[in-house]
């Protein structure tokens, strides 16, 4: 079933567009590279829930720290679990956002859909949370980057997923009504509950086929880029 009058494509960036885990693997090894250090595999199993679970806390507004402190506490609380003797923070943190914002994975797929998606004549957008610095040359630093209109970041507009006011503010820029795009994105909670809130039609892209266990009602889901074919 196709889904008409569709001017123009919102995504998702990480783990839609952008392999975050990949990404987040290879800013791990820079980093430990950097301050001399041997990295282990398993070091990844234990920063990712550790880096989600504080990040959700500020989103919640039940952080154990401030925000803008966030950051550094992260590798403070992540050397402390895997016993690693270095207390430069600030500089680890440094390195690792300078270590991802260069690490360049797409999820599989990607490049094909959205040449596929550019050719239909569809305008083609990322909406990310996220700092700029680190979202934005993930993409124009890869091969979908000319097929691209704009990225729009979280923080440059002072609105995260899944406050509506993301969307609203590309909505003006590029002079669209909400029934004219729809969202294509990975996390229910953020992605498809924040184009509801905004009016808008979104597509769940979920890869390993997740239970829905929440009231929010995606307009499809699909479990591989391509199926968006069949759709748009």
């Amino acid at each position: 079933m196709k889904i008409d009058n569709i001017k123009a494509i919102f995504f998702d960036a990480d783990d839609t567009i952008v392999d975050h885990k990949q990404c987040e693997k290879e800013a791990l090894v820079y980093l430990f590279n950097k301050i001399g250090k041997k990295y282990k595999n398993e070091y990844q199993d234990i920063f990712r829930p550790l880096d989600r679970k504080l990040w959700n806390s500020v989103i919640q507004n039940s952080n154990p720290v401030l925000p803008k402190d966030m950051p550094e506490y992260r590798f403070q609380e992540f050397f402390k679990q895997i016993n690693l003797e270095y207390n430069d923070y600030k500089r680890a943190n440094e390195l690792f956002q300078y270590g991802l914002a260069n690490a360049v994975a797409l999820i599989e797929n990607v490049y094909d859909i959205i040449k596929y998606l550019y050719h239909k004549e569809y305008q083609l957008y990322i909406v990310t949370n996220g700092l700029i610095k680190l979202q934005k040359p993930r993409i124009t630093n890869s091969k979908i980057s000319k097929y691209i209109s704009d990225i729009i970041v979280s923080e440059e507009v002072n609105s995260c997923k899944p406050n509506p006011e993301i969307f609203n503010v590309l909505l003006n820029k590029i002079n669209m009504k909400s029934n004219e795009v729809i969202m294509i994105g990975d996390s229910l909670e953020k992605d498809i509950k924040g184009a509801e809130n905004a009016n808008i039609k979104a597509i769940w892209y979920n890869p390993n086929n997740s239970s829905n266990d929440t009231d929010i009602s995606p307009y499809y889901q699909i479990t591989n880029l391509m199926e968006l074919k069949e759709i748009l």
